[in-house]
C-alpha cells in the first residue's frame, strides 16, 4: 500500500472516530463536563467547578485561560493518577504533539505541530527544535525524557517560544516546574509494580531547617523491569533497564522579598538492549554487504522471524548496553521590589550517553561499537519584570551560555565480518568535538488599552558562534577532517493581540518567528556541504479559550499556519569505496522550505459533581513544499509534497473519569481513556520507501485506571492498550542484519501505593 491509499485509509478510519467524539462533545455542551489539564487548585469546591489551572509559560503565575499561548498542562494529581513517569507519558494527551525513538528511553524526538528536530540524534552537541526549561533552566542539551518526581506541574507550549523561552524553541516549549521546598515537615514513601516484573519504590521528604528562613526538599526513585523482549541467543539478556533520579533543593527565604533556591539534580538509565524486534528490511548498503541484493525485505529470519509475528524476541550474538546518565547544579533568586520583580537563573549540566556492543542485530558476529557522547552545559539568565497589574507590563533581559561536547563513535569487526576485517579490527570511527556559545537580550511589552483589550510586542536577538573538530577514519585511515566555525545573528518578534471577557473569554492573534542557528560539520561525503543554514520558522495563530455554566464547560481551540525556511535536516547511509572500505556519510542539509497548518481543539466539561469528559483533536496538514534534492539512503529524490517526519494528519483522545467521595475521607475514581495517532513516517527513509516499517500505521489505545485514597494514602490501579493493541510508533536504522528495527507496543497491568505524612502541600 503506498503512502496515499494508507493515508487515505487512515483518514478515513479517523473520520468516523472524529465523528463519534464529535458527538460526545456535543452531549458535553447540552451537559457541561472537567479538566483533563489538571493544575493547582484554588479556594474552591473542586467538585462543583473545573480545577483552575495555573501555568507560568510568560514567566510568571497566571491562569491558563488569560494566557494567549496554545498551552496543555498537567498537575500533579493528573501526574500520579495518570501513571505519568516521564514526557513520553504526556505527548499522547496533547493535539498534534508526537515522538519517535532511537531504541531507548532517552532518545525521543518530539515533534510539536509538524516541527521535530531531524538532525542526528547522536551528535556531540545537539539543537533542539523545542526548549525544555525545569525551573526556568534550559535542560535541553541533557534530556529529552527525564524521570518525574514530586512535580508541580508539566506545560507543553505550541509554536515558537523565542522570546522567553529562547534558542531552538521553534515548535514550542516544554517548561517543568518542581515542588519546592515549604516551613512544613512531609514525608512520602510510595512504591509501584507492574507487567514485565516492572517494580518502583520512591521517598520525598521536606524538612523545615530554619523556621520561615530554610528548608529542604529531597526526592528520589529507583524502577527496574525485566523488560519484554528476549534475547534467545545463548548470552541471554533482553531489553531490561534499571532506572534511578534524586533531587535535593534548598530555599532561603531571609525576607519576604527574597527567595533563593539551589537545586542538585541526577538521572540515570541502562537497558540491556536497544527496543526493538526485526522487520527483515534492510536498506541499500547492508542489503548489499549482507546478501549482495537491492534494498528490501531480504534478511534472514535468524530464528526469531519479523514483526508482526515476532513482536518480542531477537537473536544477538554479543551483549548490549544502553544508557545515559545526567544531572545538574542549577540556582534561581528572586527579589520582589514594590512594582518590579527581578530574577536570577543559572547553572551547568552534564550527560553522558553510551551504547556499547551488538550492532549487527544478528547471530553473526560481524559488527559491534563502542559509542560515547559527553555533553556538558552552562547558562545563565537575568530578568527584570513588573509584578503588578497596570496599563504597561514589561519585562527584559539577558542570556548567556556554552554548551560543549565530545563524540567517539567507533564500530569493529567481529569474528564473522562480511568485509573481511581482521576480528577487533576498527571499520568506522567519528570523533569530533562541538562548542556553541550564545548570547541574547530579549523583552516584551503588553499594553493593556481597555480592560478587554490588549496588545503585546516582544523581540530577541541572539547571536551564537558554534565551533566543530572532527575527524573520520575508514579502516583506521583518516578521510574527513574538519575545523571550523560560524557566527549567526537573529531577531525573533512576537506580536499578539488579545480581547477578553467573561461573556465571550479570551480571543488572540498571534504572529512569531522561531529560529535555529546553523552550524558546521564534516560529512564524510565531497557532494554534501561542511556546513549548513539556519531554519526559521513563522507562525500566524488564531485562539479562542472560554469558559462556560458556571465554570463547568472549557474549551480551547487554535487554528495555525507555519511557514518553515531552510529545513534542517538529517542524512546518514553507508557505503563501500573504491578501495572496498565502509564509509559513513552522516550530514545535516537544508531542504528548502515546508509547512505545518492545522487545527488544535481541547474539551473539558463537569456535568455532575462526580462524572467528568473531555477530549482533544489535532489536525496537521505538513509537508515539505520544495525539497527537490532530497538524498535518502544515497539516492537523490523529490521529496517536495511529502510529508514531514513524525507528524500524523489526526491526533485525538478522549476521556471520561467518575469520581465520589466515600467514608472516612476517602475518595475513589475510575477513569476510561481512548487515544488515536493517524499514520506517520518514523524518519526519513519513509520519503523514498513509502511503507512499514518507516510508515507506522495509525493505531488506537484504550487505557483503564483506578483508585481509592485520602489525603494519607492511595492506591491505583492502571491497564495500558487494554486490548493489547498490535502497533509501533517508532522504526531506527543500524547496521543491522536482521532488518529495520520497530519497538513494537505492549499492554501494561500494574498498581502503585503511596503513603504521606505529616503537612500535606497545598
Amino acid at each position: 500500500m503506498s503512502i496515499n491509499q494508507s493515508r487515505s485509509f487512515a483518514v478515513s478510519a479517523s473520520m468516523v472516530k472524529f465523528a463519534l467524539l464529535c458527538s460526545a462533545g456535543a452531549a458535553a455542551v447540552l451537559v457541561p463536563a472537567q479538566a483533563q489539564e489538571q493544575g493547582r487548585e484554588q479556594a474552591v469546591d473542586r467538585n462543583s467547578v473545573l480545577p483552575e489551572i495555573i501555568v507560568s509559560a510568560q514567566r510568571r503565575d497566571e491562569s491558563l485561560m488569560d494566557v494567549p499561548i496554545s498551552i496543555s498542562a498537567f498537575g500533579d494529581r493528573a501526574i500520579r493518577e495518570q501513571q505519568i513517569n516521564g514526557i513520553d507519558d504526556v505527548l499522547d494527551r496533547i493535539p498534534n504533539v508526537t515522538f519517535v525513538s532511537q531504541g531507548s528511553r532517552d532518545r525521543k524526538e518530539i515533534s510539536l505541530r509538524g516541527v521535530s528536530n531531524q538532525l542526528d540524534p547522536y551528535r556531540a552537541g545537539r539543537q533542539q527544535a523545542y526548549a525544555f526549561y525545569i525551573d526556568e533552566f534550559n535542560v535541553a542539551i541533557g534530556t529529552s525524557n527525564p524521570e518525574i518526581l514530586d512535580l508541580e506541574r508539566i506545560e507543553v507550549l505550541r509554536g515558537p517560544q523565542g522570546t522567553y523561552f529562547g534558542r531552538n524553541a521553534v515548535g514550542g516549549a516544554i517548561n517543568i516546574t518542581t515542588r519546592k521546598p515549604n516551613n512544613d515537615w512531609f514525608a512520602e514513601i510510595g512504591g509501584s509494580y507492574a507487567s514485565f516484573d516492572t517494580r518502583s519504590v520512591h521517598g520525598i521528604v521536606n524538612v523545615p531547617i530554619i523556621e520561615d528562613v530554610l528548608a529542604i526538599r529531597a526526592s528520589g526513585e529507583l524502577r527496574e523491569t525485566d523488560g519484554w523482549i528476549e534475547n534467545i541467543n545463548p548470552i541471554g539478556g533482553g531489553n531490561d533497564g534499571e532506572f534511578a533520579n534524586a533531587r535535593i533543593t534548598a530555599r532561603a527565604t531571609p525576607t519576604d522579598r527574597l527567595t533563593w533556591d539551589f537545586t542538585y539534580s541526577y538521572m540515570r538509565g541502562e537497558e540491556g538492549m536497544r527496543v526493538g524486534v526485526p522487520t527483515g528490511f534492510n536498506t541499500a548498503t547492508w542489503a548489499f554487504v549482507y546478501y549482495r541484493d537491492e534494498p528490501g525485505f531480504i534478511a534472514d529470519p535468524d530464528g526469531v522471524g519479523f514483526y508482526p509475528e515476532n513482536d518480542d524476541k531477537v537473536n544477538f550474538n554479543r551483549p548490549q548496553a544502553v544508557g545515559t546518565e545526567f544531572d545538574y547544579y542549577s540556582t534561581r533568586i528572586t527579589y520582589d521590589f514594590d512594582n518590579m520583580t527581578l530574577t536570577a537563573v543559572g547553572g551547568t549540566l552534564s550527560n553522558f550517553l553510551f551504547n556499547k556492543g551488538d550492532i549487527d542485530g544478528g547471530s553473526i558476529d560481524a559488527f559491534y561499537e563502542d559509542r560515547l557522547i559527553n555533553r556538558d552545559s552552562i547558562s545563565g539568565e537575568l530578568r527584570l519584570q513588573s509584578n503588578n497589574p497596570q496599563t504597561l507590563e514589561w519585562s527584559v533581559g539577558a542570556i548567556v551560555g556554552e554548551d560543549k561536547g565530545d563524540l567517539e563513535a567507533l564500530t569493529f569487526h567481529g569474528n564473522e565480518s562480511p568485509l573481511g576485517g581482521a576480528p577487533d579490527q576498527e571499520v568506522t570511527a567519528a570523533i569530533s568535538d562541538i562548542k556553541n556559545s550564545y548570547w541574547a537580550l530579549f523583552g516584551q511589552l503588553t499594553w493593556n488599552i481597555t480592560d478587554a483589550l490588549n496588545a503585546t510586542v516582544g523581540a530577541r536577538y541572539s547571536r551564537e558562534k558554534v565551533s566543530f573538530d572532527g575527524i573520520r577514519r575508514s579502516n583506521g585511515i583518516v578521510n574527513d577532517s574538519t575545523d571550523r566555525s560560524a557566527t549567526f545573528d537573529d531577531i525573533s518578534p512576537r506580536f499578539t493581540v488579545s480581547y477578553q471577557t467573561p461573556e465571550a473569554g479570551l480571543v488572540y492573534a498571534t504572529v512569531s518567528k522561531g529560529f535555529k542557528a546553523g552550524g558546521v560539520q564534516n560529512s564524510g561525503l565531497a557532494q554534501l556541504r561542511n556546513e549548513f543554514d539556519p531554519e526559521t520558522l513563522w507562525n500566524y495563530e488564531l485562539g479562542w479559550k472560554s469558559e462556560f455554566f458556571d465554570r463547568r464547560l472549557r474549551v480551547n481551540l487554535a487554528g495555525f499556519y507555519m511557514d518553515w525556511k531552510d529545513v534542517q535536516q538529517f542524512i546518514r547511509f553507508q557505503f563501500l569505496d573504491d578501495e572496498g572500505f565502509l564509509r559513513s556519510a552522516t550530514a545535516i542539509d537544508n531542504a528548502a522550505s515546508a509547512s505545518s497548518k492545522g487545527v488544535e481543539l481541547a474539551i473539558e466539561s463537569l456535568p455532575t459533581d462526580s462524572l467528568s469528559f473531555g477530549g482533544t483533536v489535532g489536525f496537521l496538514d505538513s509537508q515539505y513544499e520544495d525539497y527537490p534534492d532530497a538524498l535518502i539512503d544515497g539516492q537523490l529524490i523529490d521529496a517536495s509534497g511529502k510529508p514531514l517526519v513524525n507528524a500524523p494528519r489526526w491526533t485525538i483522545t478522549t476521556h471520561a473519569e467518575y469520581r465520589r467521595d466515600i467514608a472516612d475521607g476517602a475518595e475513589v475514581f475510575l477513569r476510561g481513556e481512548w487515544f488515536y495517532r493517524g499514520e506517520q513516517l518514523t524518519s526519513t527513509f519513509g520519503l523514498l520507501y513509502e511503507f512499514d516499517p518507516f510508515i507506522a500505521p495509525a493505531y488506537n489505545v484504550v487505557n483503564l485506571r483506578a483508585g481509592i485514597g485520602t489525603d494519607r494514602w492511595d492506591l491505583n490501579f492502571f491497564v495500558e492498550n487494554l486490548f493489547d493493541e498490535e502497533y509501533f510508533a517508532s522504526s531506527y536504522e543500524q547496521a543491522f542484519y536482521s532488518g529495520v528495527q520497530v519497538e513494537p507496543a505492549v499492554r501494561m497491568i500494574g498498581a502503585n501505593l503511596r503513603f504521606r505524612f505529616g503537612a500535606l502541600s497545598d
